[in-house]
């Protein structure tokens, strides 16, 4: 699968290595081969949380909500081993590249380095990384900046409007990214969130037609997260979202709601499509695979040495049957170019 879309060619691996590559081949075990996935959106500290969430966005996982309460009250040791277990499965799913939103200020990114160095796996992790709390603190935020690869805020209506514009110069300043969520339960004044100088939004459920245009005409990226929005009784109405102009990307959002396997999350992004007048399954794909990597890149995920899913061989339209019919068990499986 190349930027473009799929192409057929003969491919020759050796201990999990591309050694040679001829377009228009035809020879040999037949397979499918992807950019192995970005999961462009997580919140994986969420995984802490061990019964099932319930109530709206607002008391899950708002300000002083289901998620924060549960944060606050666990240890170091227990975020780490929770966070270490999700990432393990990720990888199982075939994930390698994911961006993460982590809660918790500075000592909030440990749990996060420690889990990363405890795994035995070639996954790379971005950390979005925010303030403990919802104002202006210029040590802590030196702090975060200087460990984090970005930062990852909150609905631009939780914050302090000058508090955040301090934030955002630092950040500026620093160097790194800036993202936040934005229109995700109701309708945010986009034009006054890009003036932070937004590397990339999520959600924008809740955007009208002129907010998406307006992100698309300033190559704002958005990242989309279908499971979880379902969740709360929401959809991304994606092919308005395309219309628009928009580069979109997949993520899975909160840990506590869906994990991250992405064969699922592109399912149910391809039918929410279906229901809003039509979405092609190839586009669907390239949210997962190669458009993170174009309209993302240089986020927070760096060298990024690129790896290959190789996937068992379905008759039919690859694209479609990826998202319709494959799952973990068919990752034969996975090479670095």
């Amino acid at each position: 699968m190349s930027e473009d879309g799929f192409i057929q060619a003969s491919v020759s691996l050796e201990d999990h290595e591309v050694k040679e590559f001829e377009e228009g081949g035809d020879r040999g075990e037949k397979a499918i081969m992807i950019p192995a996935f970005y999961n462009s959106h997580t919140h994986v500290g969420d995984s802490i949380v061990d019964e099932p969430p319930k109530g709206s966005i607002e008391k899950i996982v708002g300000p002083g909500g289901l998620k924060e309460e549960k944060l606050s009250s666990s240890t170091k040791e227990e975020l780490a081993s929770s966070i270490s277990l999700y990432l393990e499965r990720a990888s199982y799913f075939g994930v390698r590249s994911l961006l993460d939103f982590r809660e918790g200020g500075s000592q909030g990114i440990d749990p996060m380095r420690t889990a990363q160095g405890s795994l035995d796996m070639d996954l790379k992790v971005g950390i979005m990384a925010r303030p403990s709390k919802r104002k202006y603190d210029e040590e802590e935020l030196n702090k975060i900046l200087s460990k984090a690869d970005g930062l990852g805020l909150s609905a631009y209506r939780d914050w302090d409007k000058s508090q955040l514009k301090m934030i955002a110069e630092a950040v500026k300043k620093a160097g790194k990214p800036l993202a936040m969520h934005c229109s995700e339960d109701v309708r945010e004044p986009v034009e006054e969130v890009l003036s932070l100088g937004i590397h990339h939004l999520v959600h924008m459920l809740e955007a009208t037609e002129n907010d998406l245009e307006t992100c698309a005409e300033e190559d704002i990226p958005v990242v989309i997260c279908p499971r979880a929005n379902m969740f709360f009784g929401k959809m991304p109405d994606i092919p308005k979202m395309l219309r628009s102009g928009l580069d979109l990307s997949l993520g899975t959002d909160n840990a506590m709601i869906s994990n991250s396997n992405m064969f699922r999350e592109m399912e149910t992004a391809y039918r929410i499509g279906m229901l809003h007048g039509g979405v092609s399954p190839l586009d669907i794909l390239m949210m997962a695979t190669w458009n993170p990597r174009k309209f993302l890149k240089g986020s927070c995920i760096k060298d990024e040495k690129d790896l290959l899913l190789v996937l068992e061989h379905k008759e039919g339209d690859p694209a479609y049957r990826i998202i319709k019919d494959t799952s973990p068990r068919d990752i034969m499986d996975i090479a670095a170019l």
